[in-house]
């Protein structure tokens, strides 16, 4: 027997569904993430300058102005409310953002945003949830509130900080992740006595400087420059045998992975560079020029500091191969095509960059000049 449909069951069927599709649809609310406060770091105070015309020698050459190359926008914590943001390049920066990484919490934060910060600036500031606003995206944008750390602070061990962005400058900042150098300007003759080392540099040489140790460490993670490097032919420290493939790659990685490089300016009515160990010197027409041409001194200085002699052509070439040549050739490419992350075009005080001139490209002895090793 067939089951027959009430029609008063029908009835109530379909005044229900009738009452569910005409019933309103409550919007779910949308959850509106913070954005970072955003700062601007362009103060003419001589607390907030570095490298500046007329500031100390003993502040210049301090340890607290050694810095990573892999992070030259460098934020710290001074205490647990206060941390310092210093732009250690001869550019401005724009549009970074800072990332915190806060020992407890799951993921990182994005603490501030930078809109321009600008070259060689330092300041010291509060962090913004002290006494601004206390939530935050992390990076995932999802919302952190950080307003237990009001009236506390964080501790300075249980916090670090990172730079981001999306700019092409930004990118090639990034790229030098992989680079420890910790350079440091160096006065290396503070008597002015008679020796190879230049009395008294100048706050304009040191600031210089700096781009160029950007620019050379920023040839470290150039792709072309590693391969052509591997390529070339290379005499090793007895002046007879070539290096091999996988010693020229263990060369480039142990340059990557070179921490500490002392900076100094030579004296060059006596020599042209002097290097070995942790000393880096070069004379100041490389870095007043490092943006327009290419010099021989700088790459041979840098095989003294990686262990070779004069014997190897990782410091004088020989029939015109080894490292010498090879770097001097991209380092023009790279510059004719404005690669570099400091370039005459962004460089923060023009007046400082020389006009540009003829200058002989030879070798170290064609200038008249010497080169002393530091073992």
């Amino acid at each position: 027997m067939k089951n027959k449909i009430n029609p008063k069951h029908l009835i109530v069927l379909c005044s229900v569904l009738f009452f569910i599709g005409c019933a309103k649809t409550e919007p779910v609310p949308e959850v509106t993430v913070p954005t970072s406060p955003t700062y601007s770091f362009a103060g003419t105070s001589p607390d907030e300058l570095m490298f500046e015309d007329g500031e100390a020698m003993s502040v210049m050459t301090s340890e607290s102005r050694r810095f990573n190359v892999s992070n030259v926008l460098r934020v710290t914590a001074v205490n647990n409310t206060t941390i310092e943001v210093a732009n250690f390049a001869p550019v401005d920066i724009s549009d970074a953002t800072i990332i915190a990484s806060i020992v407890g919490q799951p993921e990182k934060i994005k603490l501030l945003h930078i809109g321009t910060i600008k070259g060689h600036r330092i300041k010291q500031i509060p962090y913004p949830f002290i006494s601004g606003q206390v939530e935050y995206p992390d990076i995932n944008n999802k919302m952190v509130n950080l307003s237990a750390y009001r009236q506390a602070g964080i501790n300075p061990t249980a916090i670090s900080f990172e730079f981001t962005g999306t700019t092409p400058l930004i990118n090639k900042l990034k790229k030098l992740s992989v680079i420890k150098w910790q350079p440091k300007m160096h006065d290396f003759d503070p008597e002015n006595l008679d020796n190879n080392w230049l009395d008294e540099p100048t706050a304009k040489q040191f600031r210089m400087f700096t781009g160029f140790i950007i620019n050379f460490a920023y040839m470290y993670t150039d792709a072309s420059m590693h391969g052509r490097l591997v390529d070339e032919l290379v005499i090793g420290n007895d002046g007879v045998t070539a290096l091999t493939t996988a010693e020229k790659e263990a060369d480039w990685i142990k340059a990557q992975t070179r921490t500490t490089i002392n900076c100094g300016l030579t004296d060059t009515r006596k020599v042209s560079g002097l290097g070995g160990g942790s000393t880096f010197g070069i004379p100041d027409w490389v870095t007043l020029n490092f943006m327009t041409n290419s010099y021989t001194t700088p790459f041979h200085e840098m095989g003294h500091v990686l262990g070779y002699n004069h014997s190897s052509s990782m410091t004088y070439p020989q029939n015109n191969r080894g490292n010498v040549p090879v770097f001097m050739a991209r380092q023009d490419e790279m510059n004719k095509a404005g690669d570099f992350p400091v370039t005459i075009r962004n460089y923060y005080k023009p007046d400082d960059v020389p006009a540009p001139k003829a200058v002989p490209s030879g070798f170290v002895q064609r200038f008249g000049l010497k080169d002393e090793c530091i073992y």
